[in-house]
């Protein structure tokens, strides 16, 4: 939500009238929820002194409990002890200083973990694994470290600097995503989400990754048309730099798992695109399966190039089943700008994924949708059926039969609110040529 304040356009009352049927014997689901309480404290402009154990009740209240609770992005939302490391306070905008003083009055993720514990819950916590955001506010969203580094901001295709990203081709920054992680499995989280949806690409065309790919004798890239075999050669060699960071972080973790007995999962979340889009967005998954760095992969609708999007899980479920990976299919809960959000829609988007066979679903945004009161009144009797895949298939039914047409701006509900439609907003879809 680029941490922006998030008015939701629409509600219905269509949720509320949906029977609560089920099928017996329907394969039992995985339902995440994917919470930052950074956006649970804005929305509420209040904190009261136990805001993880809040937010957490309010999913335990719908059912949900498995969580990829936000440990920020590049400055943190938890306590840390690392001096590479800066915890989000507050920035330009008043109505952000009751965030800063959450942050600083208890540590968010040992409190949403202690919550955990007692509650039978699994938290993973979830970092933005690229997003810098540059000056913007003040430059309170930008860690000092990052900040101090402007050399290692990465590369546009025409050159100019990427203020919002770090290039993976920095030792030191591999080096500091990898602390962070590392310091949260230590601390007690059930597993890691490595979040590369905000924002790729993750690697572009900083001269360390460009100039040994020239040196070698290569043909320039920013030349190459995008998606033809010689531009996908390069996207392997670009995304080469983030895999060195997943070797690192699972050989770490296999330390960590030798020296306690316990074994830290991992789990990314990635672009619901085509696995060759992921390439070349820097995001190498099939090499990621192929070493055993990954155990589970959580999809995002997320759709910003001009290019048709098959909307499918199915090129990732086959990859999944043949590494053994968990693999979640995913959909959003808040609206995008000028969707509207809408029950059909939303069940559409979850039913799908499940006849296609994943092993569950990760829904974004859930500190609004289980606060927000308008969400709650749609989406609220719906969240604790979502388990059921056969009760998700008949809740459908009698919603297709309630709203036979969804209007343009509602059947696109579920897609990351981040997703750029401009048959919707008039905002255009950013050129594959500029990747």
């Amino acid at each position: 939500m680029n941490r922006r304040h998030f008015l939701n356009r629409t509600a219905g009352t269509l949720a509320a009238s949906l029977l609560p049927a089920s099928a017996a014997g329907a394969k039992a689901m995985i339902v995440w929820g994917i919470a930052e309480l950074w956006q649970w404290l804005y929305e509420r402009q209040k904190t009261s002194g136990h805001d993880s154990a809040d937010c957490l009740q309010a999913h335990l209240d719908h059912s949900i409990r498995h969580v990829m609770w936000a440990l920020g992005r590049s400055t943190l939302d938890y306590q840390s002890a690392l001096p590479t490391s800066t915890m989000y306070v507050g920035d330009t905008r008043p109505e952000t200083k009751v965030i800063g003083d959450s942050f600083r009055q208890e540590c968010s993720l040992r409190a949403a973990l202690a919550f955990a514990e007692k509650n039978d819950m699994a938290i993973y916590g979830r970092l933005g694994m690229n997003r810098h955001y540059g000056d913007s506010l003040g430059g309170a969203l930008r860690s000092k470290y990052i900040a101090a580094h402007p050399e290692w901001m990465e590369r546009h295709r025409g050159g100019q600097v990427d203020g919002t990203k770090v290039s993976f081709a920095i030792p030191e920054y591999r080096a500091e995503r990898i602390a962070v992680l590392m310091e949260v499995a230590q601390i007690g989280a059930h597993g890691l989400c490595l979040d590369f949806c905000r924002q790729p690409p993750v690697a572009r065309y900083h001269p360390h990754i460009l100039d040994p790919w020239l040196k070698a004798g290569h043909a320039d890239p920013r030349q190459m048309t995008t998606g033809s075999p010689e531009f996908l050669e390069w996207a392997q060699h670009r995304a080469s730099f983030v895999n060195l960071f997943m070797r690192d972080l699972r050989a770490q973790l296999r330390e960590l798992a030798q020296k306690t007995k316990r074994k830290v999962p991992v789990m990314v979340r990635i672009p619901e695109a085509t696995l060759d889009m992921n390439l070349m967005e820097g995001l190498d998954l099939r090499t990621w399966l192929k070493e055993g760095w990954v155990d589970e992969i959580a999809l995002d609708p997320l759709w910003i190039w001009d290019f048709d999007y098959l909307d499918t899980a199915k090129p990732y479920l086959e990859l999944a089943r043949a590494h053994n990976v968990k693999l979640y299919g995913g959909t959003n809960t808040t609206a995008g700008k000028s969707m509207k959000a809408n029950a059909r829609a939303f069940l559409e988007r979850i039913s799908r994924n499940y006849n296609e066979g994943v092993d569950g679903i990760a829904l974004f945004q859930t500190d609004t949708a289980v606060l927000n009161a308008q969400l709650k009144g749609l989406l609220g009797p719906l969240l604790p059926r979502l388990g059921d895949a056969g009760g998700v298939g008949d809740l459908l039914a009698t919603a297709r039969k309630k709203q036979p047409q969804m209007s343009d701006n509602e059947r696109w509900f579920g897609l990351d609110n981040h997703s750029l439609l401009p048959q919707l907003s008039g905002s255009p879809r950013l050129s594959l040529e500029t990747i």
